[in-house]
């Protein structure tokens, strides 16, 4: 009797749940309710107001909009993924641009091989995966891979706009329920928390992140905190 093949768990489990997404191998369609196709107007704003500097870190770069974006203002930009399948996306539209940026397959929890390299990191949408002890090994992390002083710009989805999210997909895809089952707390003070050792806490306000509602690329505001948070 042959054995059935073992399910994977824990991170392979997650790479391989966004693989198939980034595949368009899920409830999503061919493209998730953040891949908007552009960069995120809240990174846009940062680095017109002069809050991006040197090399730059994008460690859930999904299919590389917000770092292309960077890449194309001429800074040194790299971007990391779990999934291998988004990775693969981003080389292609970097080289479809004629745009230097470096991609590749990492755990943002561990980011080994990074460490004293970074000057500026965006997260769009990645620590706001987190439980509480996930983000402030995540902010650890990205405390071993930043030079002193290097400022990191956190966009994540508030618990108001993650309901409204999620309410928004219920009435498009069968199967998903109206409401978030119990998950990570998305408050301004839970972020602030997070990233309380090793950093300084410069500002947390409310913003919006932009995503669209599949399958009809209706494109979605959704309330959210902007962190920024500076490299002790």
């Amino acid at each position: 009797m042959t054995e059935p093949a073992a399910q994977p768990d824990g991170i392979d489990a997650l790479t391989h749940v966004f693989d198939a997404v980034y595949r368009g191998e899920s409830p999503f369609g061919k493209r998730p309710p953040w891949d908007i196709g552009g960069p995120q107007p809240a990174f846009v704003a940062l680095e017109e107001a002069g809050l991006i500097s040197g090399a730059v870190l994008d460690a859930g770069c999904g299919t590389g909009e917000d770092i292309l974006h960077l890449a194309g203002k001429g800074y040194a930009v790299t971007g990391l993924d779990l999934s291998s399948e988004a990775v693969a996306i981003a080389r292609r539209k970097a080289e479809e641009r004629g745009l230097d940026a470096t991609f590749a397959v990492a755990n943002a929890l561990e980011l080994a091989g990074y460490e004293g390299r970074f000057d500026t990191v965006v997260d769009c949408g990645l620590a706001h995966s987190f439980d509480a002890d996930r983000l402030r090994t995540y902010a650890a992390a990205l405390h071993r891979v930043c030079r002193p002083g290097a400022l990191v710009h956190v966009l994540e989805v508030s618990d108001r706009g993650a309901a409204q999210m999620q309410a928004r997909l219920a009435e498009v895809i069968e199967g998903i329920p109206a409401s978030e089952p119990p998950g990570p707390k998305r408050t301004a003070d839970d972020l602030r928390q997070g990233f309380a050792d090793g950093w300084s806490v410069e500002s947390v306000t409310d913003t919006t992140m932009h995503g669209i509602l599949p399958p009809t690329s209706e494109p979605l505001e959704l309330p959210a905190w902007l962190g920024r948070f500076r490299r002790n």
